[in-house]
């Protein structure tokens, strides 16, 4: 086996399962990167997501969370549809301005929190 300027190659001992029994030609390696987690804010369900990921429905409630940083928990969300071409747009809970997805329309928003739509499940 051929090897470049010097280097050995690194040889990984994997089982019939996946996992990796055994590594030579390195004296460590990096531990594979981790998702992200949150707990959905409806059922308490702990999710796993990409990193970059905006919303995460919950498998088990079909709850949309919004990913807020700093917080383990997802966040209550909101779904508007767009006055001007009835898209559906989510916004995270508590967002006054939305901006529509499909036609770039900004509708204020601020209104649902004032009569009486903030004791409701979103």
């Amino acid at each position: 086996m051929a090897t470049q300027a010097g280097l050995l190659p690194i040889f990984f001992v994997e089982n019939p399962d996946g996992t990796i029994d055994g590594v030579a030609g390195a004296d460590s390696i990096a531990p594979p990167p981790t998702n992200p987690r949150l707990w959905c804010h409806h059922c308490n369900t702990q999710l796993e997501f990409a990193a970059g990921a905006s919303y995460v429905q919950c498998y088990l409630c079909r709850t949309m969370n919004a990913v807020l940083s700093g917080s383990q928990v997802g966040g209550r969300t909101m779904n508007m549809l767009c006055t001007v071409c009835g898209t559906s747009n989510l916004a995270p809970w508590g967002t006054a301005y939305v901006r529509c997805g499909q036609c770039n329309t900004v509708s204020d928003v601020t209104h649902i929190y004032n009569t009486g739509a903030g004791s409701m499940q979103a």
